[in-house]
């Protein structure tokens, strides 16, 4: 095919064909709105404001923190946070559970011992009588 059968099918002069301001405006307002309902532009304040908090942590004379106590402060309220999570990963019933498992062994041992013994007997039993 020539390219004015190609006009003449599309209807659209020659120019527009290999226009493509159209298409790309569609695909930058496809972005645009993607960008907006996933709210990216909240996670890029969020990233501005760590860097902000950061700068400012970095100007903070520590020596004045260390001198009015706020250090040690601060390192027993995360010494007390670790605790407190070091405590919710241990399973609550962690003794109560162990022993219910020893149970369980225990009984399932004393039955397969039992019926190991029933079939000894049956075993002796038919040898005698043969």
């Amino acid at each position: 095919m020539s390219i004015a059968n190609v006009v003449k099918e599309v209807t659209l002069v020659g120019e527009q064909i290999f226009d493509h301001s159209a298409v790309i405006r569609n695909e930058i307002e496809k972005f645009v709105d993607r960008f907006e309902k996933n709210e990216r532009h909240r996670e890029f304040d969020g990233i501005l404001r760590a860097s902000h908090a950061l700068v400012e942590a970095s100007e903070t004379p520590v020596e004045a923190l260390f001198d009015m106590g706020k250090m040690e402060k601060m390192t027993q309220e995360v010494d007390e946070l670790t605790e407190r999570i070091t405590k919710l990963s241990n399973p609550q019933y962690k003794e109560e559970h162990d022993k219910y498992l020893e149970n369980v062994q225990n009984e399932q041992k004393k039955y397969v011992d039992a019926c190991r013994e029933q079939a000894m007997i049956k075993m002796r039993n038919m040898v005698s009588n043969r």
